[in-house]
């Protein structure tokens, strides 16, 4: 049975904690308030908002890094000054990052902070232990930390979910109604600050020596983890073979499942790691050497996977990075089957060098990608003879379908990373213009005008349009209106609350609105979605509210989505009335 801590205990450990760790658990504290701030901010103040997130990410990234040097000057017993200059040298990093950062941080910056977090975390595993030998010791400190996140996540959750219960229980007995989301600010508190100062708290101190194997670890790996790996190295020794007889090149996609698959195997490996010196468990050491034999047919596949996907679509950040790691697989593979040494701490060492090194520079995955399909973009319209001579999309052209998929594609690309290089291929557009939320709808209009695919494409055929993105989804007023009448028109096709009924009719195309049996108004929702189309293109998820709403006298329809499939129309919103 799980039985929270006691209110001792916990004030026992934080004040362990916060003299051992002062800054880590500065910056735990620090974090946990800009979170509960970023929660309760109003949604219209979007530049408070963006600060904030801004100051997330480098309160998130200060923390692993923090505990890193905090861990090293322990067990490497530093000069008094070398911690608070090493701290220092991480203040200016992260200064320079959060300066650096897009004010209004996006996909871009989004995928940028979760690689560095990455790099960060695996920073801690390995930096104590740089300019040692000791790789029992290193094994013993990382085996301690895994099990204690597991531990911490544990308590974690049970303390979030007590509390909650309680919070409910005291809506439910008082019906108290809080004034701010007291749900996601005991969230925030129990997994930034509960769970950081109770996985400290158990961080053993550099005296304390680390022995022994879990029982329970060695279970897991070796009766549930290998096994699996078991699994799927045939699975997928099969499908080489399948691609072998039949001599075809191999999906792109199977370059992702080979990188998870060896990926958990590496893990297993080095749960296991210790007893390969255990002459009682040598199976561990056959089994290591074999698994990494055993990948080197799937590296193969794993390279001529991913590179045929780059070869047919050009580069993405995910496509960056697995091919990335498919090199780093490979050498990681040809260094463990080299005899001469098998220091594990390269693992984490190469990958947070990787992790570090990917996000910046000239190399880094944002341009590299962005680059990549500038070029698959005029590539495919320069091969289709859609260009003029000033390089620019004015000519009516027909094209496979699969060319015209990925055009549309390719501004898609742009459209959700917000950026700019497409404007020299269609007339009249500007980069300062860039903001507008037409912007890329219109790429996409102007592309379909004059560039024809062979066959139709579904995504002519089919049509949606919604708010779900749009910055001023919330924004419409609906004051004035008593009442409020949720409508889904592709379960229903009659919808009423007794006193307003709404028919659904022709294929969606008219929606009638009736007040006790007697017509009020028809609205004409294929005309709608036809406009929406000549404004957004045949799909947009930031369509501005005004623009999905109806209005005829005290009745006003607001749609949350629209969309057509065909001659077919459907749609759900709420209508409002007096």
């Amino acid at each position: 049975m799980i039985k929270l801590p006691s209110l001792k205990t916990l004030g026992d450990l934080l004040a362990d904690t916060v003299i051992r760790y002062k800054w880590v658990t500065l910056i735990a504290l620090a974090k946990t308030i800009i979170f509960i701030w970023l929660t309760e901010i109003p949604y219209d103040e979007q530049n408070i908002k963006n600060e904030l997130l801004r100051l997330s990410y480098v309160a998130t990234l200060a923390l692993p890094i923090a505990l890193a040097i905090r861990l090293s000057c322990e067990r490497r017993s530093w000069k008094s000054y070398t911690g608070p200059a090493m701290v220092v040298v991480m203040i200016v990093a992260l200064a320079i990052y959060y300066w650096l950062m897009n004010p209004d941080p996006g996909f871009s910056e989004t995928y940028r902070f979760f690689i560095l977090l990455a790099g960060a975390h695996l920073l801690v595993s390995y930096l104590p232990f740089i300019g040692t030998d000791d790789k029992e010791g290193f094994w013993q400190f990382n085996k301690t930390l895994f099990l204690q996140f597991l531990n911490a996540t544990l308590y974690s959750g049970t303390l979030f979910v007590g509390l909650l219960i309680a919070v409910q229980t005291v809506k439910y007995l008082f019906r108290i109604e809080y004034s701010f989301a007291i749900e996601a600010d005991l969230f925030m508190v129990v997994a930034c600050f509960f769970h950081t100062v109770f996985f400290l708290s158990k961080i053993p101190k550099p005296t304390e020596t680390l022995t022994g194997y879990p029982n329970g670890l060695k279970i897991f790996t070796q009766y549930v983890l290998l096994p699996l790996e078991v699994v799927y190295l045939v699975i997928l020794y099969i499908y080489l073979a399948k691609i072998i007889v039949q001599w075809q090149l191999p999906q792109g996609q199977v370059a992702y499942l080979v990188l998870a698959f060896s990926g958990a195997g590496i893990l297993a490996l080095l749960l296991l790691h210790p007893l390969r010196q255990n002459m009682q468990e040598r199976w561990v050491a056959i089994f290591s050497r074999r698994y990494y034999l055993a990948l080197l047919p799937l590296i193969v596949l794993l390279f001529t996977g991913i590179f045929r996907r780059i070869g047919d679509y050009g580069i993405t950040e995910n496509r960056y990075v697995v091919a990335v790691l498919a090199f780093w697989l490979a050498g990681i593979t040809l260094y463990f089957l080299s005899g001469k040494r098998d220091d594990i701490r390269w693992i984490p060492i190469t990958l947070s060098i990787l992790c570090f090194l990917l996000p910046i520079g000239p190399w880094n995955i944002f341009a590299v990608a962005k680059n990549s399909q500038l070029k698959q973009f005029e590539e495919i319209l320069t091969r289709n003879k859609v260009l003029d001579t000033n390089n620019q999309i004015t000519r009516q052209k027909t094209v496979t379908k699969a060319d015209q998929a990925q055009l549309i594609s390719i501004i898609s690309f742009f459209r959700i990373r917000e950026l700019s290089g497409l404007e020299p291929y269609f007339a009249g557009f500007k980069e300062k213009d860039k903001g507008d939320y037409r912007y890329y709808a219109a790429m996409e209009t102007t592309l379909n005008k004059f560039v024809v695919s062979d066959k139709q494409l579904e995504s002519e055929k089919y049509t949606n349009h919604s708010s779900q993105f749009a910055k001023n989804a919330a924004g419409m007023s609906i004051t004035g209106f008593e009442h409020a009448l949720f409508i889904d028109a592709s379960e229903d096709r009659q919808i009423g609350d007794g006193q307003v009924e709404v028919k659904i009719e022709q294929g969606g195309k008219t929606w009638t609105v009736y007040r006790n049996k007697k017509k009020i108004t028809a609205w004409n929702v294929a005309d709608r979605v036809k406009a929406l189309q000549i404004a957004f293109g045949n799909h947009a998820a930031d369509v501005p509210q005004d623009s999905l709403a109806l209005m005829h006298g005290n009745y006003k329809m607001v749609f949350r989505s629209l969309s057509s499939s065909n001659s077919s129309y459907y749609g759900q919103g709420v209508l409002f009335y007096k």
